[in-house]
């Protein structure tokens, strides 16, 4: 089969430096945010993943509320939140109505159906891993026509900083974003060029090169897809056919061993519904990979794989909805004789676990 990727002149813009003309929030010493629209409107909300519904400050979701932001007698609007602990989290203000985002905050994420934007809160070695590093790789935009599924596919391959210093080739890690992502989900909300800088250059890791394709094709052909949480749900059967890399994962590899430099360390990991896509790529080719990782897994007893060289990973929320799931799919991983290490976090189906779990993963298969 043939298989050709295009390659952009331009590269994808790393997308993390907050750039402001003016402040629209401020973090406040006990780590509360207060955010501040001076735009026009009647009705000004902000909404976001850091508003809590009950005492409990650590615990949040991706699900945002809004609440109603109170009007100054200088005309502008204004809120502080509670004290938040260190983490990345999204806002958008709501404006008579409509989502509106922060004009003056460029580090901007696709959620849904909505761009958001980002704020992070530091003061923890994890939280500090998703600040800009000094030194930054690149992102290459590619586009790829697939001979397998008769579709045009699009992927993100970043390289570090050391791939332009030297000519040596590189372990090289297939990141796979969940059912309602696209190939930016992993480097705008998860932060992982930032975790994979960072780690490089505290010395915790050697360089690597990510790839990060766009796992959804059917009627979107490949292109990026935004869609409600409503959608996913009732959509959910079709979606799992159209959110996919097996068929045409071969043809990836083959390409990216043929563009890039790396060598036969290789590692292939997923979130959610991308999880399931690594097992089952991992089943279908049992030796191509070292280490395999399964962040928040929608797995089945059919993704077990008859033999295996490589290691899994499994890490799974205790209030995740697929935790039930995870804890099956552990048992049959340990009849089976697969090498694996599950490891069980607080909290449930969200980006908070999953930038924990890509970072622990990452340290876990660049030193193993």
């Amino acid at each position: 089969m043939k298989c050709e990727i295009l390659f952009f002149l331009v590269l994808c813009p790393l997308n993390i430096v907050v750039s402001q003309q003016q402040p629209s929030y401020c973090i406040n010493e006990d780590n509360s945010v207060s955010f501040i629209y001076t735009g026009k409107g009647r009705r000004v909300s902000v909404c976001g993943d850091f508003h809590y519904r009950g005492k409990d400050s650590v615990r949040y979701n991706d699900f945002s509320r809004k609440v109603k932001m109170k009007k100054q007698d200088d005309g502008s609007f204004r809120i502080t939140t509670k004290p938040l602990v260190p983490e990345t989290y999204t806002y958008s203000y709501r404006v008579n109505g409509k989502y509106v985002p922060d004009p003056y905050n460029s580090d901007t994420v696709w959620q849904m159906t909505r761009i958001w934007n980002i704020i992070s809160i530091t003061g923890t070695p994890q939280s500090d891993l998703y600040l800009p590093s000094m030194r930054q790789g690149k992102i290459h935009c590619l586009e790829w026509w697939s001979e397998k599924e008769q579709v045009r596919r699009q992927v993100r391959v970043y390289t570090p900083a050391a791939y332009e210093d030297t000519a040596d080739s590189l372990p090289v890690l297939y990141l796979l974003h969940g059912i309602n992502g696209y190939e930016g989900s992993l480097t705008e909300r998860g932060r992982v060029i930032q975790i994979v800088e960072n780690l490089i250059g505290n010395g915790v890791i050697q360089p690597l090169i990510v790839v990060m394709p766009d796992c959804n094709i059917g009627s979107s052909k490949g292109s990026s897809c935004h869609r409600t949480l409503w959608y996913n749900v009732t959509h959910y059967l079709q979606l799992c056919n159209d959110h996919t890399m097996r068929n045409a994962f071969d043809e990836l590899m083959t390409q990216i061993n043929t563009t890039f430099r790396v060598t036969n360390k290789r590692a292939i990991a997923g979130i959610s519904s991308g999880a399931r896509i690594s097992a089952d790529v991992a089943k279908q080719y049992p030796n191509q990979f070292d280490a395999v990782g399964l962040f928040s897994p929608v797995v089945y007893k059919k993704q077990l794989p008859a033999s295996s060289t490589a290691r899994y990973y499994m890490y799974m929320g205790k209030n995740d909805l697929f935790v039930h799931n995870a804890r099956r799919f552990e048992k049959y991983l340990k009849k089976q004789d697969v090498e694996y290490l599950y490891i069980e976090t607080e909290g449930a189906h969200y980006w908070r676990n999953w930038r924990l779990y890509i970072s622990d993963f990452i340290i876990k298969f660049m030193n193993e």
